[in-house]
């Protein structure tokens, strides 16, 4: 189970890589996954130091 989520965080790590500005719902349709799980699995990556969030923005609503 360790491979997969390591799998899964390289996987997100080079979609930033390739398209630098994604939103959480973007790369959720990329790997099929809920919002939220991408945005707490976004989380986790930025805590280990592998990405930078750099923009937050307040959702409509």
């Amino acid at each position: 189970m360790t491979d997969w989520w390591r799998e899964l965080d390289d996987e997100i790590v080079n979609y930033l890589i390739d398209q630098e500005s994604l939103t959480p719902g973007e790369l959720s349709q990329k790997v099929g996954m809920s919002t939220d799980a991408v945005t707490s699995l976004l989380g986790r990556l930025a805590q280990e130091g592998r990405i930078t969030i750099l923009r937050v923005a307040r959702t409509s609503g």
